[in-house]
């Protein structure tokens, strides 16, 4: 396997593990949230949302930068 294949392999597991990271420590964070505060679960769900909504696209976005780098046009 060549080192280029290999860095390609390094970076992208970097980029995928980053939203994975994100999104557990975001749920821990929000369970403990909900156990302590119930009467207040719309509001919290709705922050949650906006969280990972936000979350999603910079990884998204990542992942699209590092392709369009790497591609031949």
């Amino acid at each position: 396997m060549s080192s280029a294949a290999l860095l390609f392999i390094i970076i992208f597991s970097v980029l995928m593990a980053i939203p994975c990271f994100g999104v557990a420590w975001l749920g821990v964070r929000y369970i403990n949230k909900l156990g302590n505060y119930p009467s207040k679960t719309p509001q919290i769900q709705v922050d949650i949302v906006i969280k990972l909504v936000f979350l999603e696209m910079v990884s998204f976005t990542l992942i699209l930068l590092f392709f369009k780098v790497l591609s031949v046009d």
